[in-house]
């Protein structure tokens, strides 16, 4: 069996332009993850597959002068470069998936995953989350028997969602988050997208590499656990401290402001526009996007579901079946989660009842959420608790009393503990801002011992960073291509400006939370030096003058001795005849 490592690499990436090539600590980013492979042993070949873009060439230039083979083929057709790097290969080959902007490969860990993929057979083996430090395992028969399956452009160009997502066709291996003790919750910081991580990466790497060495992805994780304050935010020490972690996400105290994209069935029953809004999520910064499933037949009893709804919101001229209309298949459903995966986005989704649950295990939903209105549905309930998944359980129609109930509910139905965050939340669309009550969570945290986060219905982006501001570390907004389209949600969602606007408030207001602790910050040396004031001689202090307080004054700028410094010099004999109105230092006494 051969194994031939095949790295993606193009120089046009949206994000960071030219990453390929970057410099990163005095060496290119490609030409990092080239080092990494030779150290893998069990890779007997590397192949380089970039594009037919001019703007490639100078990739094509860095490989062949390092003897390595590269193909060229259409940039949003990944699948048919990959199949030209493994023309030469048999079907039962592999070929090992890596990228250009991940220069942190762990060839240990590596090499476990290899050993986990070639210990059955399997078609392809992946790290759940699809880890930055392990590569993908494909078998080169899956590959070719995908480009005889689909011609769909995502399918072509992201390549491995259709291995996915296909699971009856094919022998999917997945390997835990945490596989290897990888960290999830760190390994989200070790890719690079942007110029803050190209940045933070040049820091890490002149701090902890050393000549001649690899930097280990353990020396990178005790890089990351120093700097958590500054790269996360406050870090509470406290008895007081919660987190949770959300799909490969910590979240909570200290930790980044989780956004949510609520997208739910704004997408209007077209697949199309899911994908479309999923994309714009991507593009405004947030961490995940959400959808809402419901069995129609099972929620509604049959005068429901027949009732006229004659509304200008109307996709259908019965309720249940404009229900239905806005309802996507299991199949749709697991096409947009490995489009929100390939976009890097968690994708989970808002289950309304059993069957909607039994299917989205099916999916691999990874989160649930309550909605406020099932927070009573107690069968409901114990169907989530005992997917031992995390719940994100909405408040907007319930009071302690009813939370508690839920809370014992997923309590009792659950194998382990369960991870429960709650959500204030008024169910009005919109609501009124008065009416947010955005104290209730504290209230909720201080009465359960939960992290309480926030689904905002308000216009606007104010309810939602004032949320953030008071420490809730959940936000969910719903979104919307369009406030005037047609469909019950939409006119209280978030178009993109405002989107993009909201997590860049978020994000600037984590910032500037700070850590608490109120020290004197280098950053203002400069501004003090010129602004504050110094000890200065009110008068002509003559030689042999015993000084006191009443020569002194204080003025600009601030280079000498302070007013609480003045003990070292008052009491004591001018060694030297001093001007007025100069500032004065130790050595002008004795």
């Amino acid at each position: 069996m051969k194994v031939r490592a095949v790295v993606q690499a193009r120089m046009l990436s949206s994000r960071l332009r030219g990453k390929s090539l970057l410099s990163v600590a005095g060496q290119p980013l490609l030409g990092r993850v080239l080092h990494r492979i030779q150290a893998m042993s069990f890779v007997h070949e590397t192949v380089v597959a970039t594009t037919l873009d001019a703007a490639d060439e100078p990739i094509v230039a860095l490989v062949t002068s390092r003897g390595i083979r590269c193909v060229r083929g259409e940039r949003s057709d990944l699948l048919a470069r990959f199949l030209q790097a493994a023309c030469d290969l048999d079907d039962n080959d592999v070929l090992v998936r890596f990228t250009a902007d991940n220069p942190l490969y762990d060839p240990t860990r590596s090499a476990a995953a290899w050993r986990a993929h070639s210990s059955g057979e399997w078609d392809y083996t992946h790290v759940d989350g699809l880890s930055h430090m392990v590569p993908e395992f494909i078998r080169v028969g899956a590959l070719r028997k995908i480009d005889a399956l689909t011609a769909d452009p995502f399918d072509r160009e992201h390549v491995t969602p259709c291995l996915r997502k296909q699971a009856q066709l094919f022998r999917v291996q997945v390997l835990p988050a945490d596989f290897a003790s990888l960290r999830a919750d760190l390994d989200k910081h070790l890719t690079i997208d942007s110029q803050a991580d190209l940045e933070r990466f040049e820091r890490m790497f002149y701090e902890v590499e050393r000549p001649g060495q690899f930097l280990t992805l353990d020396d990178c994780y005790l890089w990351l656990d120093r700097q958590k304050t500054g790269l996360l935010g406050p870090v509470e020490t406290g008895p007081r401290q919660l987190r949770m972690t959300l799909a490969g996400h910590e979240v909570g105290d200290g930790c980044p402001c989780f956004i949510i994209a609520e997208i739910g069935q704004n997408h209007n029953g077209q697949i199309g526009m899911a994908k479309r809004l999923i994309e714009m999520a991507r593009r405004c910064g947030v961490d995940a996007v959400k959808f809402q499933k419901r069995d129609i037949r099972w929620e509604l009893t049959e005068d429901a579901y027949n009732r006229p709804y004659d509304h200008p919101n109307s996709f259908a001229p019965t309720y249940g079946q404009h229900r239905e209309f806005l309802e996507l298949s299991e199949a749709q459903h697991k096409e947009l989660r490995e489009y929100a995966l390939a976009c890097g986005l968690v994708c989970f989704c808002t289950a309304c009842d059993e069957p909607s649950v039994e299917l989205m295990q099916r999916v691999g939903n990874p989160i649930y959420k309550v909605a406020s209105r099932d927070i009573t549905n107690i069968p409901l309930l114990r169907a989530i608790a005992q997917t031992g998944k995390p719940v994100i359980l909405s408040t907007g129609m319930a009071g302690l009393d009813e939370i508690r109930e839920a809370l014992d509910a997923l309590a009792e139905a659950s194998a382990d503990k369960p991870q429960v965050m709650l959500m204030q939340c008024v169910s009005q669309y919109p609501a009124e801002e008065e009416r947010l009550n955005l104290r209730a969570m504290e209230t909720m945290r201080k009465e359960f011992g939960l992290l309480v986060g926030l689904s905002d219905h308000t216009p606007g982006v104010i309810g939602a960073v004032a949320g953030a501001v008071l420490g809730a570390p959940v936000i969910e907004k719903h979104i919307t291509l369009s406030r005037a389209m047609q469909g019950t949600d939409h006119a209280a969602a978030l178009e993109e400006e405002d989107l993009r606007k909201l997590v860049q408030h978020v994000r600037a207001c984590g910032r500037a939370m700070g850590d608490g602790r109120k020290v004197f910050d280098p950053a203002v040396e400069s501004a003090r030096q010129k602004l504050s004031r110094s000890l200065t001689s009110r008068l002509v202090i003559p030689a042999g003058t015993t000084l006191t307080e009443a020569m002194l004054v204080l003025k600009s700028p601030g280079t000498g001795l302070s007013w609480r410094e003045r003990s070292k010099i008052v009491g004591k004999r001018a060694t030297r005849d001093i001007a007025a109105d100069r500032t004065l230092n130790e050595t002008d006494f004795a």
